[in-house]
């Protein structure tokens, strides 16, 4: 009976033993994958660049043609970008004829930097890439070819020989003042909030801007004004009256013509 009893212990210690060993080794298979060597999951459907890669691709009529996060522009024809471009002589009529292929989603109020995207299904690009053209202030005519691109942070870290965020850029919009509406006064600052209905020809917005007397007497139902914005840390507007009001600054209005 102690034989048995014996065998029995012994089995037992080897049974906790091989348990023992299995935890462990399944212990340090978790700590190494997720602790000591993390592994970042990829979607093979996506490309992760962690930094951007921009490489001068050729020069074209005195400015540069980038590639950013790309080897090559494919065509569905075989062409290189080389050629395709070759058979330009300037930078207009290369862009007249892409205009087809390409939509406009944004614009810089830098002199006239236009950022486009590849469409949908196109017939002469392979892939969805975003296309800048710059048309800065400074003369930087540069046109840019990207993929997995945050235009924002190419402008920052210098597309377009900025970047944009040195200084505050500022402009001027010519609009037409509909109605003026007191929604309060205040007798103690002297000092009026209007409600401001504005239409530059097409569309209209409404605004609410706090004013002394004398801006307030200047201000005319049915006349026109020039209102000075100022573009503070925003890359990229269009000239819907809406998102200018919504997304700069208004530093003042006069009359038109001042």
């Amino acid at each position: 009976m102690k034989k048995i009893k014996k065998k029995d212990d012994k089995l037992t210690y080897i049974l906790i033993t091989i348990v023992i060993f299995l935890i462990g080794f399944i212990l340090g298979l978790v700590l190494e994958r997720y602790v000591f060597h993390k592994e970042v999951k990829v979607d093979e459907n996506k490309i992760v660049i962690s930094e951007p890669i921009v490489k001068e691709y050729m020069s074209f009529v005195n400015n540069k043609v980038y590639l950013y996060n790309l080897n090559e522009v494919k065509f569905k024809d075989n062409t290189t970008l080389k050629d395709f471009i070759g058979n330009y002589k300037d930078i207009d009529n290369l862009f007249n004829d892409l205009d087809k292929h390409l939509e406009k989603v944004k614009k810089l109020y830098d002199g006239g930097t236009t950022i486009y995207e590849v469409k949908d299904n196109d017939d002469l690009f392979t892939d969805k890439l975003t296309i800048i053209r710059c048309n800065t202030d400074a003369g930087n005519r540069d046109i840019y070819f990207a993929q997995s691109i945050n235009t924002t942070d190419a402008f920052k870290n210098g597309a377009c020989g900025k970047p944009i965020y040195q200084n505050s850029e500022k402009f001027t919009k010519d609009y037409t003042i509909d109605k003026i509406k007191v929604l309060e006064e205040n007798k103690e600052t002297k000092k009026y909030t209007l409600e401001l209905t504005i239409s530059d020809g097409k569309n209209k917005t409404t605004i609410k801007r706090v004013v002394d007397r004398q801006s307030k007497d200047i201000l005319k139902k049915g006349k026109k004004y020039t209102f000075h914005f100022e573009n503070k840390y925003k890359e990229l507007i269009n000239d819907d009256i809406e998102y200018i009001f919504n997304n700069f600054t208004l530093t003042g209005v006069v009359p038109y013509g001042k």
